[in-house]
């Protein structure tokens, strides 16, 4: 999907990024402790984000989980459609049952926390998982506010 929105580039913790958004995202996983990496890999066509590792207490679930994050300037998850963020969910699982990613999931994350979607294997199960589900009890909007004030430009 095409956009109109000018990214600014903005640096946090060290790390120029190519929008604030990102930057903003970066500050808001520091705040809920998730471990994250800028622009980790090049995949066929694609070059994740972030790669964000998060625990996990499951007992089946190996301590914590790992995912490719996509982050764009979205209002809702359907604008993702069709891009490469949406091909390796559960790890991009092919025909033999090989993972195409070493990581659990590729992910979509938008505009704010209440726009993210992954699919990944959890426990025994699995499915949609989301920033709101994995950080349940935690006042995420004001977190994510905190985050926007950290990286809010300020004129030198």
């Amino acid at each position: 999907m095409k956009y109109d929105i000018k990214a600014h580039p903005t640096e946090y913790r060290g790390v120029m990024f190519r929008s604030r958004l990102e930057a903003r995202w970066a500050a808001f996983f520091d705040l809920i402790e998730w471990r994250w990496e800028y622009e980790p890999i090049d995949l066929n066509g694609w070059t994740p984000d972030f790669r964000v590792e998060f625990d996990c207490c499951h007992s089946e679930c190996g301590g914590g989980h790992t995912l490719l994050v996509e982050i764009k300037p979205y209002y809702f998850i359907e604008q993702f459609s069709g891009h490469p963020c949406t091909k390796y969910y559960f790890g991009g699982i092919g025909y033999g049952y090989e993972r195409l990613i070493q990581e659990d999931s590729s992910a979509a994350f938008g505009n704010n926390p209440h726009v993210t979607y992954w699919e990944m294997v959890h426990g025994a199960g699995g499915g949609v998982e989301s920033v709101e589900q994995r950080t349940q009890g935690i006042d995420i909007d004001a977190l994510w506010n905190k985050a926007g004030e950290i990286t809010q430009w300020h004129p030198k």
